[in-house]
């Protein structure tokens, strides 16, 4: 296998932080992407972590992450040169991704109409904080404000405290991945419909279509369900399902019926042999327990009793005795978790790729799916500022060095 599903077309990456995981996605795949930046480099390479704690723009770890397989040019797009050299790329080119704020495109003549006319087949994938219309499309944004205004952030920590951010950008990255999917549909519909398509993503949008648990009691009841931490949130009596033991967290929920039967049993049985006496050990018949039938005061019992054998342990113990008993019991896992898991590994998911300029090469999660018959993994680095612009400029527009040198002292590349 070498081939791997888009291998054949280009990409223009005109994206920031809210968008740079949909251009992975498609590099990823085969996508020959070209990474756009602003002469001196993208504001995304100023967001840390960095190599060795060293402030860098080519070192900026979150930077390597969400641009492997990409090429890279710098390109002013507010002066008139810039903008020519722009649409003569985007003569042979099936995508342009931009997160620009709505509107900006167009105002410099770049926007869809400007672009499907140069070339009729070109898609846009636009991705901002509230889409390319409504009331609030030309507001400022973030990922922590796309949050609290879809709802996540409501639903995230515990009940006495304010909210919480969830970790990393994780609205950009889902927002990145929906872009990726239309933008890859377009191309699909692309032959029925005789051209590209604009396609707009609203992150904002992206994060109500997560909050369904919580959107749906509010329809039907007006009941507002809120945030319950390391509680499970349906329920009469919310019950825990992240609980603590002596090195970390593992997850375990406790189930009604037929489904919970023998992931209760299995862990009834094994704080038995362990000489412990507990409210669970009651039950015979797991396949009729009704949890909702359960007081609060025996929840309870049941929840201190659980919670007491789990510090008894460490995650590694908890993991492998609770999948040889099939108690349904998963560690928490941290970073070092993540990469000693031997499942990873035996799937080949992680790749070593060089980094010639630190001298060192870095670890990176090699795929997001695999298929029999193509290879669409991360195999080459992130680009340097303006690293191909040689490349682009000369053999591909056909400019001469003496011309690639002007628009550099102009500050066009």
């Amino acid at each position: 296998m070498s081939d791997r599903l888009l291998n054949d077309y280009r990409v223009l990456d005109l994206t920031d932080q809210k968008g740079l995981v949909c251009g992975l996605v498609l590099a990823d795949m085969g996508a020959d992407v070209i990474k756009i930046e602003r002469p001196g480099g993208d504001s995304a390479r100023a967001v840390p972590p960095f190599y060795h704690d060293a402030p860098d723009p080519e070192k900026s770890l979150y930077w390597f992450a969400f641009n492997t397989n990409k090429k890279g040019i710098t390109l002013n797009l507010e002066s008139k040169k810039g903008q020519d050299l722009f649409k003569k790329l985007v003569k042979n080119t099936d995508f342009v991704l931009e997160s620009y704020t709505p509107g900006y495109l167009d105002s410099l003549g770049l926007g869809y109409a400007a672009l499907s006319k140069i070339n009729q087949k070109v898609i846009l994938t636009s991705i901002s904080h509230f889409g390319q219309k409504g009331p609030y499309s030309r507001f400022k944004g973030s990922e922590l404000i796309d949050a609290a205004m879809s709802g996540v952030l409501d639903n995230t920590g515990q009940p006495e405290l304010a909210p919480v951010k969830e970790g990393l950008d994780a609205l950009y990255f889902h927002a990145g991945v929906a872009a990726a999917m239309g933008s890859l549909m377009a191309l699909y519909a692309r032959n029925n419909i005789q051209g590209g398509q604009h396609i707009d993503v609203s992150i904002q949008e992206v994060g109500v279509s997560r909050t369904t648990l919580t959107l749906l009691p509010w329809m039907w009841d007006k009941r507002l369900l809120k945030r319950t931490g390391n509680l499970g949130q349906t329920g009469v009596y919310p019950f825990p399902w992240i609980w603590p033991c002596r090195d970390g967290f593992v997850f375990w929920f406790f189930l009604s019926g037929p489904i919970g039967a023998t992931g209760n049993k299995a862990l009834s049985l094994w704080m038995a042999e362990e000489g412990l006496r507990h409210a669970l050990s009651d039950i015979k018949e797991w396949k009729e327990l009704d949890k909702a039938a359960l007081t609060p005061a025996v929840l309870d019992s049941f929840r201190d009793a659980i919670a007491a054998f789990f510090m008894r342990h460490t995650k590694k113990e908890v993991e492998a005795e609770g999948l040889r008993r099939g108690a349904n019991i998963v560690i928490a896992s941290d970073p070092a978790d993540v990469m000693e898991n031997k499942h990873y590994s035996s799937r080949n998911y992680w790749k070593e790729i060089d980094h010639p300029e630190l001298g060192a090469s870095i670890t990176y999660p090699r795929h997001c799916f695999l298929s029999n018959k193509t290879e669409n993994y991360a195999s080459v680095k992130a680009p340097g500022i303006g690293q191909d612009n040689a490349d682009i400029f000369s053999r591909e527009l056909g400019l001469s060095q003496n011309e690639i040198a002007v628009l550099k002292e102009e500050k066009i590349i």
